[in-house]
């Protein structure tokens, strides 16, 4: 009885039918279309390894680097986009390739091996066992984004401390604040190099009382 109902509608009524399906499907991939944008992902990189001049041997200074510790919204695989000065932004398809917890320990300890101005050899975490070092750097990473309003700047803050061990007496304490870099809007492959070159700068910093530490306390 049903079948006999379905085959008396009129062709031209199945031809609407079927327009307004098609109508509704169309609307349906234009609604949830447009281009899949890919997801891209962009790393920290440490400085260039330079190759040592000269033969005279020299005691390597071994120095530990502990924890670096940062708040918890900065260590993640989305990009870190300030927006306002209380607002943030995180990236959905421009991430970074590990988490700055991994990445940060690595790259900071060869910029601070690489621009020493004394022989330096730092380890992060884990120290292999025959690292026995004599200090260890303690660091705190403040922020570490790219800033959209007033200005398209490249936020880097973080403080540290140099200790000596076993006993953890402060030898040295420092900061750093980005000097300003600034970076295209966007474009997180320049947000990635500006936010290196400002880890570079940091490197220097810390390799620097590295240096004046070795020549008071260890010679």
């Amino acid at each position: 009885m049903y079948i006999k109902h379905l085959r008396s509608i009129p062709r031209s009524l199945s031809h609407i039918l079927l327009g307004c399906i098609l109508i509704l499907v169309t609307g349906c991939v234009e609604i949830g279309g447009g281009d899949i944008q890919p997801t891209l992902y962009y790393t920290l990189e440490p400085v260039p390894a330079v190759t040592a001049s000269g033969t005279a041997e020299v005691e390597t200074f071994v120095v530990g680097l502990g924890k670096i510790e940062m708040p918890d919204y900065l260590d993640r695989k989305e990009i870190v986009v300030r927006k306002r000065r209380n607002e943030l932004r995180y990236t959905a398809n421009n991430l970074w390739a590990e988490r700055p917890g991994d990445s940060l320990p690595r790259v900071l300890a060869l910029n601070i091996s690489r621009q020493s101005n004394s022989p330096v050899e730092v380890h992060a975490l884990p120290w292999n066992d025959y690292a026995n070092p004599g200090v260890v750097i303690l660091v705190e990473v403040h922020a570490l984004e790219g800033q959209e309003s007033p200005s398209a700047r490249v936020n880097l803050e973080v403080s540290w401390s140099i200790q000596s061990l076993p006993d953890g007496v402060v030898l040295k304490k420092g900061s750093y604040q980005s000097s300003g870099l600034s970076w295209n809007t966007g474009d997180y492959a320049d947000l990635a190099k500006s936010l290196s070159d400002e880890l570079a700068a940091l490197g220097r910093l810390i390799g620097s009382d590295l240096a004046e530490i070795h020549e008071t306390f260890f010679k």
